[in-house]
């Protein structure tokens, strides 16, 4: 297909267009010029379907005859602005004279006016308002009494929800849904705040993206592209030659292993193939448009074809692979790469460019050996990957932790300084995905790295030099990932708009950084002198995931949809973002053991050693881990199991465990005969929506045998957790997760 020529020019920045009328809907995004009108309310939009969409869902259009006026029947919303009916922070009118206006999509009001969306308080006429409920701190608006759920509201947003054509729908995994609140509204129910008419009147942020379950509209300066899959890349075949170089090196270590696995030419090209297709694109720090399978070293070679022989369903080849290249990889290193090696190589010990290059290459082997044995209790033992770490480590430090090759301006020598950037970035990721599993402090701090963020997926797969350039030219540039970290946390406007965006890779970096800020804060307040983080603490973390989420929307690759073109960590890093916010609210640090690698002991650790007190926090909490539950129900939970979460990364599995676990303990506390105090309005409304949701994907449950008590409802829902992750896994960890959630689903059941 020929790429029509990008003939106009934007004066203000460096964005080309083939048509006009494109220059002149990107131009609008620079003046803030809204030039179409809603002739029913105030609103104007800098796009005319922004401005049908406007019409569609706030006044009814196009959805046939008019629907009678919101005082004579319930408001029922589309897709997630059903969930947003659960939580908003205005005073309950008891009399609705206009529908509250509905949270709209990412782009379609500007980013200074975020933080106002969903405040309808000041259009609306002045009605009576009843009294808080006891101890709440954040009121609602446009809701009658918790009395008044419409059921519909929740065929409404399974409706939403469009079946997939195929497998690789992007639809199945939106981002959670989080209206509007107040940062500073953060008080347990024992502890109310007073609030005066300024909180009220305050404008405040959502603490995740406002969209639905529809992919954002990213290509906004263009007509949609039809969804594509991902391509797969050019098949991986080595050659007779370079298996017999890899027989031949292996020949030097004889020392360390006697009869090394000696796979043929096809099966190691098989695996390398279920490498590329699979492990790389979750953590793509190779650049595979040049790769050279002759010039990669026999350890890497076979710690790469370890990783892709599991996702072959070949666990002995694998386990055989990895015992070759653990043992060649910690030799190399003892040999060539220690401070004070007996017999350094000659290439090594006089050109730095080679031993930097060696150094590199021997810290990806040691990562995919890493990313084999972490995740089995005994086949591999997890403990190897456990001091495999502390070699990762030493040997990044030794090659300098922010050292990168020298650019000469050239395609070739930014490729070698992306890929060492990318593979220091990515350790660092690994040793938080450790801390998060073993709950063990990080190797390596944030406060560490001085590295610029990685760039664009799009620069980094682009297949010629021609193409990296023009991709090269159309991109900002790389923040440091310093300075991206302290705009996320700075407050102020300026700091905002010195970050509009990053990278998937860049955000996935940033968010794994975030945890470890909350995971060393939480083991801080710990101390006798420390309490639980403050709300101060909290609400500075809030507003820097909020910050994120932003920046997530203007990236222009970023997706919902694991399959997607650009990688599956744009997807990954919103199950961070779930797991991050879930730990603002319970510290599940210490309270899981799956070091264990025991189901019933990290089931009872879960029951005894965490526990959760209802808050405005823990509403907005549980409501997330609902959401993130609701779409696989609608799909069919067994279908997604067997079919689509098996390829996802192993953290969304890890980030799932502490949903189902949270939104268990929430069950359980609003489930209590007679809770004191009462349930406000918004819990009402999240519990209805979690008993219809299980109501769909159980067979034969009714209202009233959930009710019986107040754990019923919470076994059934983390069975239904557990459902997505007792299919016939690659991995051991992710069948532990859903052992863990059936036995703890047991302890409940017993206990009431």
């Amino acid at each position: 297909m020929v790429r029509p020529l990008k003939q106009y020019q934007c004066q203000r920045c460096s964005r080309s267009f083939a048509r006009l009328e494109h220059l002149q809907r990107h131009d609008r995004s620079h003046t803030k010029e809204k030039p179409y009108l809603c002739d029913k309310c105030p609103k104007s939009f800098t796009r005319k379907d922004l401005l049908a969409r406007h019409e569609r869902l706030a006044h009814g259009a196009a959805h046939g005859p008019a629907s009678s006026p919101p005082s004579a029947s319930p408001q029922v919303f589309d897709g997630l602005n059903v969930l947003a009916s659960a939580v908003t922070d205005h005073p309950t009118s008891t009399t609705i004279s206009d529908p509250p206006p509905l949270l709209q999509a990412p782009g379609s009001f500007p980013p200074q006016l975020a933080a106002t969306v969903g405040h309808p308080i000041a259009n609306n006429p002045p009605g009576p308002v009843s009294a808080e409920p006891a101890g709440f701190s954040e009121p609602f608006v446009g809701y009658g009494p918790p009395t008044s759920y419409d059921g519909d509201d929740f065929t409404t947003f399974l409706d939403s929800i469009p079946l997939p054509s195929h497998p690789y729908s992007p639809t199945y995994q939106p981002l959670p849904l989080f209206p509007a609140f107040h940062f500073d509204s953060a008080s347990e129910y024992s502890q109310p705040v007073e609030k005066t008419s300024a909180d009220v009147e305050t404008p405040s942020s959502s603490i995740l993206p406002r969209h639905g379950t529809q992919l954002p509209l990213l290509q906004s300066e263009g007509p949609n592209i039809p969804y594509k899959l991902r391509d797969p890349g050019d098949h991986i075949s080595l050659t007779e030659q370079c298996r017999e170089r890899i027989i031949a090196s292996l020949s030097a270590y004889s020392n360390v292993i006697l009869n090394p696995y000696s796979p043929s030419r096809h099966a190691l090209s098989r695996f390398i193939g279920g490498y590329m297709t699979n492990f790389h694109y979750h953590y793509p720090f190779m650049h595979v448009p040049t790769l050279n399978m002759d010039s990669i070293p026999t350890h890497l070679i076979y710690a790469m074809a370890s990783v892709g022989a599991q996702y072959c369903r070949e666990p002995e080849a694998s386990m055989s692979l990895y015992k070759v290249a653990k043992a060649v990889t910690l030799e190399h290193i003892r040999r060539d790469l220690q401070w004070g090696c007996i017999t350094p190589t000659p290439q090594s010990s006089v050109d730095p460019a080679a031993r930097s290059k060696d150094i590199i290459e021997t810290v990806q082997a040691l990562l995919l050996l890493i990313s084999v044995s972490c995740w089995f209790e005994r086949d591999p033992p997890h403990h190897e990957a456990l001091y495999i770490r502390s070699f990762m480590e030493t040997l990044l430090r030794q090659g300098g932790l922010n050292d990168l090759p020298a650019q000469d301006g050239s395609w070739e020598s930014w490729i070698r300084s992306e890929m060492v950037k990318r593979t220091k970035l990515i350790v660092f990721c690994f040793f938080s995905v450790h801390t998060i599993v073993f709950d063990i402090p990080p190797l390596i701090l944030t406060e560490e790295l001085a590295l610029d963020l990685p760039c664009t997926e799009k620069e980094w797969t682009a297949t010629s030099a021609s193409q990296w350039l023009e991709e090269r030219s159309q991109s900002r540039g790389e923040p440091k990932l310093q300075d991206a970290l302290n705009s996320l946390f700075t407050p102020s406007q300026a700091a905002k708009n010195s970050l509009e965006s990053f990278s998937s890779m860049g955000g996935y970096v940033l968010i794994h950084a975030m945890i470890q800020n909350i995971w060393l804060i939480q083991k801080a307040s710990r101390l006798p002198v420390c309490g639980f983080m403050s709300p101060q603490v909290i609400t500075s973390l809030e507003q820097a995931l909020e910050h994120w989420c932003q920046c997530w929307e203007h990236n222009q690759e970023s997706s919902i949809d694991p399959f997607n073109p650009h990688g599956p960590l744009s997807f990954t890093s919103t199950a961070l973002l779930r797991l991050a916010y879930i730990r603002l609210n319970a510290d599940f640090s210490s309270a899981r053991r799956l070091q264990t690698w025991n189901p019933d002991e990290v089931a009872r650790s879960l029951k005894d050693n965490l526990s959760v007190q209802r808050s405005d926090r823990l509403t907005r909490a549980a409501l997330h881990c609902a959401h993130a539950l609701s779409t696989p129900i609608k799909l069919g939970i067994n279908y997604v199991a067997r079919t689509l979460v098996v390829s996802w990364s192993n953290q969304y599995a890890l980030c799932s465990l502490e949903c189902a676990v949270l939104l268990a303990k929430w069950l359980e506390a609003a489930t209590v005969p007679n809770p004191s105090p009462s349930l406000t309005e918004q819990e009402c409304k999240l519990l209805e929506f979690v008993l219809e949701m299980v109501m769909e994907a159980q067979h034969g449950v009714s209202r009233d045998w959930l009710l019986a008590n107040n754990t019923r409802l919470s076994a059934t829902v983390t069975r239904l957790w557990a459902r997505l992750f007792t299919a016939d896994y690659i991995w051991q960890l992710v069948n532990l997760i859903g052992r863990s959630l059936n036995r703890y689903a047991d302890i409940l059941e017993a206990d009431g």
